[in-house]
């Protein structure tokens, strides 16, 4: 409304004198005791009705919160390089993160290293609170500078552990974020590696980091320990970090590199997860989904893994876990092709070059924002975005099926349920 609009009043003379201010007392008729009793009922009926529904609002809301897993959705989803840092992002009321990510470096062409990791900030690394080296990532700021909370962040790797000391290099990692992060739990990747940063906090959270874990994909090959995939990613609660850092401080102790054989100290993965199996009793841990036994973390790219052309190695690393996770009589621990692959809480896929990390982050977030996308539209989506060159896809990735291929309603089926999830 304008001011011409609005008409004035003659202005008041004001006096105290003149108009004294009168106070009106309400008329109250007389009641009965009994009716005094039903008032003072009727009032108490209010005020428990209007405390049940404020606790049965605050139940909903902390509800939602675990269903989501206080995922850090907004920041995983926000449409470009996520914020993070903010409460979903840390073990509230700690002053610590609940989680970081370290990507470790892929002995798949080093040399895109840099590229991989100037995507992953792009991407899923904010909201992964990812942990690089210094010398391959100098965008980022000190793992101990405490003046800011934005990832990715950089750990001080010294020079003369290079590329190729794996085991060294995994020590001083693990010894450094245990000391100067003190998360609750380290997700170990490697820069080839996709994570899905709300499902990755929603499996960590409610979890207890002062017990053991090491959780990822389980293998095992017939005369060897069990192990979680690296490709796939692994995660270690403070408590397994704390106590193979104490059991790499004793010489004569089976989880030393220097008593280990050489092709161990050679597979740095392999050589913690004899330690955490055989020295520590560390249990091993099926992170399958409950609701139908498809796999979180996945060591092949999201074509190769839905059309189940895996490498036949990866799959026989799998008919040995009914004797470690116990039977399961519906697989057998045997791996699942088409749209059962992969749980609706997906955590990671690998072998994801630089190209197709940018477009399947595109994917899923475009999915996310308008879940009513028809399969048409998701497949012209992903033909639009996804890399088709070997520089995009990497040599170990399969690119997306002809326009006629039935292995389509399956792709779009994966990429649907886990970013609406």
């Amino acid at each position: 409304m304008s001011s011409a609009n609005i008409r004035h009043r003659p202005t008041a003379k004001h006096s105290v004198e003149s108009e004294p201010v009168h106070i009106v007392a309400a008329k109250i008729p007389n009641i009965t005791a009994r009716q005094h009793a039903q008032l003072h009922v009727a009032v108490w009926v209010r005020v428990v009705a209007i405390i049940g529904l404020f606790t049965c609002a605050v139940l909903l809301l902390s509800r939602v919160g675990v269903g989501r897993g206080d995922a850090m959705v907004d920041a995983g989803r926000s449409g470009g390089a996520a914020r993070v840092g903010g409460p979903k992002a840390r073990n509230e009321g700690s002053g610590k993160p609940l989680f970081v990510t370290v990507v470790m470096p892929s002995v798949v062409k080093p040399d895109a290293r840099p590229l991989r990791l100037t995507n992953i900030a792009k991407t899923w690394g904010p909201s992964s609170n990812a942990v690089h080296s210094k010398d391959e990532y100098p965008s980022g700021d000190f793992i101990d500078n405490s003046s800011s909370g934005a990832y990715p962040k950089n750990l001080v790797v010294p020079e003369h552990i290079t590329v190729d000391k794996g085991v060294e290099r995994l020590q001083h990692v693990i010894r450094t974020i245990f000391k100067d992060v003190n998360p609750d739990f380290a997700f170990f990747v490697n820069d080839h590696t996709f994570v899905l940063p709300d499902h990755l906090c929603a499996f960590l959270k409610g979890r207890d980091s002062s017990e053991d874990l090491y959780a990822g994909h389980l293998l095992k090959g017939k005369g060897e320990s069990a192990f979680n995939s690296g490709a796939a990613g692994y995660v270690l609660s403070r408590r397994t970090m704390g106590r193979i850092i104490k059991e790499w401080a004793t010489p004569q102790s089976k989880c030393s590199p220097e008593n280990a054989s050489k092709w161990l100290q050679g597979n740095p993965g392999l050589l913690t997860a004899k330690c955490f199996g055989e020295v520590l009793k560390v249990p091993m841990v099926d992170t399958r989904d409950k609701r139908d036994l498809s796999h979180l973390f996945h060591a092949y790219g999201i074509v190769r893994t839905v059309s189940g052309k895996v490498d036949d190695w990866y799959m026989k690393k799998h008919e040995t876990l009914d004797g470690i996770l116990g039977v399961d009589e519906r697989f057998h621990h045997r791996l699942q092709s088409g749209a059962e692959c992969c749980s609706i809480q997906t955590i990671s896929f690998h072998y994801v070059e630089s190209g197709e990390s940018l477009a399947f982050w595109e994917v899923l977030q475009t999915i996310h924002k308008s879940p009513g996308m028809s399969d048409d539209d998701i497949k012209d989506l992903m033909n639009k975005v996804w890399p088709r060159d070997k520089e995009g896809l990497g040599g170990y990735a399969h690119g997306l099926p002809g326009p006629k291929d039935a292995l389509w309603k399956d792709i779009i089926q994966v990429v649907r349920k886990i970013s609406a999830a």
